[in-house]
């Protein structure tokens, strides 16, 4: 399984993505705190960039009323896919977005000043699964799978949500996947091909992302906003059943079973109480996303990140 692994790793970690998801590293930032609520809040458009437990902690912030704490009035929605969320973004629709690393450094490449400033998945969360017919990657030829390679048909199905149901429906051969819904396809006769979860792979699966134009201007509520998320994480790690609650509704799932392995996999596993942007991490999805992006490749990855806002929460002891 390992040689099978190291095979299709390189296929799995670039083509999953699809659903998805300058100079020298930013000094922490002085000591800004969080903005202090008031009868006129901060107006704050923000969304995440798919139906999965990687955005729980603006998900959890928004619910449970935590950006309202901190004086954020945040209009949370959701933007199918890290592409379209970065060109939300970009397009001035949303001051907040959470999306990918890979769209964040494409995004810079190309030009724009957006910058990341949280990382909630440090490692990738994926798995490949394929139908209990599975014995070997030829078995993969001529099939419809959610990942890219030669022989193979390639299906965007522009969300992961999306991809379960195309699997589970039959339309789809095989394709990657992360608790709850891998729990779901495991009931139903789908197993596991390629687990990369378990490697520990370096990832920047989902990112908070601003633009650098709006963060020079707004430190002060880009610090409360991630003061929220952070916040938001150190309440889900103490309190598993309120949170699979929150989780159930994020994730339109009612299955209990799947809403724990959920939690277990990425509040208690992936999910850092501070959410650091790991340049290492960064480096990896960079010399991996410049296969299929040329303008990346070589790219210096803290023009593309800033993690004074984490490092100033964690200075405070928010969260704890």
């Amino acid at each position: 399984m390992r040689k099978v692994s190291r095979a299709l790793a390189p296929i799995a970690v670039l083509s999953i993505l699809f659903a998805a998801c300058g100079g020298p590293a930013a000094s922490p930032a002085p000591s800004v705190g969080a903005a202090s609520p008031s009868a006129q809040p901060i107006k704050i458009k923000a969304s995440y960039g798919n139906v999965t437990p990687a955005n729980l902690a603006p998900y959890f912030a928004k619910e449970m009323g935590i950006f309202a704490k901190h004086g954020l009035d945040v209009d949370l929605v959701l933007i199918d896919g890290g592409s379209p969320s970065a060109a939300a973004l970009i397009a001035g629709q949303v001051q907040f977005a959470n999306f990918g690393g890979t769209e964040t450094m494409s995004g810079v490449a190309a030009g724009s000043d957006m910058v990341a400033v949280a990382l909630f998945v440090p490692v990738t969360p994926w798995q490949l699964l394929a139908k209990n017919d599975y014995k070997s990657p030829d078995d993969l030829k001529g099939k419809v799978v959610g990942v890219a390679s030669k022989d193979v048909t390639k299906q965007a199905l522009g969300s992961v949500a999306n991809l379960t149901a195309a699997m589970l429906g039959g339309a789809v051969y095989a394709g990657p996947g992360h608790p709850p819904d891998t729990v779901l396809l495991l009931k139903q006769g789908f197993k596991v091909i390629v687990d990369l979860a378990s490697e520990k792979i370096p990832a920047t699966d989902n990112c908070t992302v601003v633009r650098r134009s709006f963060l020079t201007t707004n430190r002060t509520t880009v610090q409360a906003y991630i003061d929220a998320e952070i916040e938001a994480i150190a309440a889900a790690k103490k309190d598993k059943p309120g949170t699979i609650k929150v989780m159930q509704k994020l994730l339109k799932v009612e299955d209990q079973d799947a809403l724990s392995q959920a939690y277990d996999f990425y509040v208690s596993q992936i999910m850092p109480v501070y959410p650091h942007l790991d340049v290492a991490a960064f480096n990896y999805t960079r010399d991996t996303l410049a296969a299929t992006n040329a303008a990346v490749k070589g790219m210096d990855v803290t023009k593309a990140i800033d993690d004074s806002f984490v490092a100033d929460a964690e200075k405070r002891g928010v969260g704890k």
